[in-house]
């Protein structure tokens, strides 16, 4: 007997073109659906972020935007989760209503954390 991960849908062309629609779709949707920009007070580098509920926030760094953040900048040839002066910089344009929290969890469920 073997185990497989996923079937592979070989002999179902159909079913494989939709299951390939719906990853692409889910593909958007997570990278770029709700992405907005914003800006850093610190040093003004731009990124495009979204709050998916109050405590999970995604952040789409250009390569430019990480050469230029000023505290990746004071650490150089260090490796930087990210950056504390961008985190606050989101949570105040989400705080102020410029940056949208989504009240449903990813499982379409109401989020019982939104404010």
């Amino acid at each position: 007997m073997t185990w497989a991960k996923a079937p592979d849908l070989g002999d179902r062309p159909a079913a494989l073109a939709r299951v390939r629609e719906g990853t692409a779709a889910d593909r958007a949707d997570y990278l770029r659906s709700g992405l907005c920009p914003v800006e850093c007070g610190r040093c003004g580098v731009r990124v495009l972020a979204k709050k998916n509920s109050p405590q999970h926030t995604s952040i789409q760094w250009t390569a430019e935007g990480a050469r230029r953040c000023a505290t990746f900048a004071d650490r150089p040839g260090e490796v930087a989760e990210s950056c504390a002066d961008v985190l606050a910089s989101i949570d105040a344009a989400a705080r102020d209503g410029h940056l949208a929290t989504s009240p449903q969890d990813s499982d379409g469920a109401q989020n019982r954390n939104f404010h």
